[in-house]
């Protein structure tokens, strides 16, 4: 899989913060309210960070979480250097191990107490792939530990599809984006962009040894969703 900094309709590097907002209403909710949620658990020490383009997952955690290890793993070099850019206004700069790699490709050894996975997961493009990639995760954390994923859920063969997309339209094109921009990004979908539905998303992570699945945050297709391995207690 190749999420690079094509994603998205083509942001540059310069831009990337930007336009993710424009597109995604209440962008920054999904990071804020993942640091809320993890105060219910035992403290945290080690985060792996799949697909940390962009940096916001470790701007937000780094800032909550200062004496944590991290390891930031993305495909694209341009936007894990973007990321490395983003946490230089840390007061306290946290340990983190940069891996340029393939996600699909991708072998740790480490056990974690978190996971995050953000919008990366509609990027990979068959059914197959993504159980694998979510297997890959499962396997990464200790037991009882936490994985946040959130990622562009919709059946793109139903008639709400249609409706939710002229929902997305509008929000996009109030905040900015422009018409040819959008139409671009419309026009990704079963090329670039490759979402399952939220059932089929919560069965895989079920499949994967997710016990405790639940909703944290939703804006048009995408669902924001903590998931627990194994049996645990908040």
């Amino acid at each position: 899989m190749n999420r690079s900094i094509h994603s998205w309709d083509s942001p540059s590097v310069n831009n990337y913060q930007q336009s993710i907002r424009q597109k995604i209403i209440g962008y920054d909710l999904i990071y804020d309210m993942m640091v809320n949620i993890l105060q219910n658990f035992t403290p945290a020490n080690k985060f792996l960070v799949v697909g940390a383009g962009g940096g916001q997952e470790l701007l937000t955690l780094g800032k909550s979480f200062p004496s944590a290890h991290f390891t930031a793993v993305d495909s694209s070099k341009e936007m894990l250097e973007l990321a490395a850019k983003q946490i230089e206004s840390l007061p306290h700069r946290p340990t983190i191990m940069w891996v340029e790699k393939d996600l699909l490709s991708l072998r740790v050894n480490e056990v974690f107490d978190v996971v995050s996975c953000h919008l990366v997961l509609h990027f990979i493009k068959s059914l197959d792939q993504k159980r694998t990639m979510l297997q890959k995760i499962a396997d990464s954390l200790k037991e009882n530990g936490v994985l946040f994923i959130s990622s562009i859920n919709a059946d793109l063969t139903s008639q709400t599809f249609k409706h939710e997309l002229c929902y997305w339209r509008s929000s996009m094109l109030h905040n900015g984006i422009g018409e040819d921009h959008w139409q671009r990004f419309e026009q990704s979908f079963s090329v670039t962009t490759h979402p399952i539905n939220l059932e089929l998303l919560i069965n895989l992570l079920k499949e994967a040894g997710f016990t405790t699945i639940l909703p944290y945050f939703k804006t048009h297709m995408i669902d924001a969703l903590v998931a627990i391995k194994g049996e645990t207690t908040i």
